[in-house]
């Protein structure tokens, strides 16, 4: 009973009421503001989390993790200093379900958490039949496949170093002037009759020698000819996000290149078309959607005032 006693004098000695409010946890009206684009999400789509803080220096000690995954916070595009934002890729073979994003920082030594739930429900893909092409393609050689492999070892590297800036100022656009879809993200490919995979890119026609741009600004992380792939370039723009274009007949651009948005990239090859990737931290998602879930941030209102803002502090 003693030794009770002595840690509750102890206790408030080191402060009273305010040791014991440290390690409760409050959910009234807080300094930060934090929310999901969207109740739900498709598999193979975007889901941007943002937590803006209504007063600056007021939050700290922020995590953010989905189940028991913390998540890599970046410095939000079109916010000042101080918010926060991370893109989530959900893969497209993710199991359907409820799913949250768990909250928790210290506000004027008081700790708060927010549980944000979202719900991964089925994207609406196709299937399509693809006939005629090089049988080497369909089943590969042994040779082939331990290019197929340096190759994917390859291009794992370049998506291993993510800047921690965002190198994103403005809205995504399409590869090409003229934007007529041949085939969707997330389509069911079947070659020659074997059911292989989903398609991972956008299919935008191109006929041969058509300029492919870049859809927004970053650093060339890869430029190269690859088996599937043909001539390819991947892009990082920053918060883990990379742009991917293949089926060049030429590259104009080499590793370690700082692109512009519309910046030429190269020219569309022989296939009669350009396939445009997005990947988030390592996750493949539908190119439009979620151009579309970003596009928003530059498009609210003063948002180039913020962004503004952000750069000059």
């Amino acid at each position: 009973m003693k030794i009770i006693t002595m840690i509750v004098l102890i206790a408030l000695g080191l402060g009273g009421e305010s040791f014991f409010e440290k390690i409760r946890v409050y959910r009234g009206v807080t300094a930060l503001d934090v929310r999901l684009s969207s109740p739900e999400v498709a598999n193979g789509h975007a889901l941007l989390f943002e937590c803006i803080p209504k007063v600056i220096d007021t939050v700290f000690d922020l995590t953010v993790a989905r189940d028991t995954t913390a998540l890599r916070l970046y410095a939000h595009p079109t916010e000042p200093s101080g918010a926060f934002s991370v893109l989530i890729g959900i893969p497209y073979y993710a199991k359907l379900r409820s799913d949250t994003i768990h909250v928790e920082w210290t506000e004027m030594d008081r700790i708060y958490d927010r549980s944000l739930p979202f719900q991964i429900v089925r994207g609406p893909y196709k299937s399509e039949a693809i006939r005629g092409g090089p049988q080497s393609r369909v089943t590969p050689s042994a040779a082939d496949y331990r290019r197929i492999a340096r190759e994917r070892r390859i291009i794992g590297e370049a998506y291993i170093a993510v800047r921690d800036s965002v190198l994103m100022d403005a809205t995504f656009s399409y590869p090409v002037e003229k934007q007529t879809i041949t085939s969707e993200y997330g389509t069911r490919r079947v070659f020659n009759g074997q059911l292989r995979s989903y398609h991972g890119g956008l299919d935008l026609r191109a006929y041969e020698g058509t300029p492919i741009y870049a859809a927004q600004s970053g650093t060339v992380k890869l430029s190269r000819n690859l088996f599937y792939s043909g001539n390819h370039v991947l892009i990082e723009h920053g918060m883990g996000i990379h742009s991917s274009y293949s089926h060049m007949s030429k590259l104009h651009v080499k590793h370690g290149d700082w692109v512009e948005k519309g910046q030429r990239l190269g020219l569309s090859g022989a296939t009669g078309r350009v396939t445009a990737a997005v990947n988030i931290n390592g996750v493949g998602v539908s190119p439009l959607q979620c151009f579309e879930v970003l596009n928003k941030l530059f498009k609210t209102p003063n948002a180039a005032l913020r962004k503004e803002k952000y750069q000059g502090e």
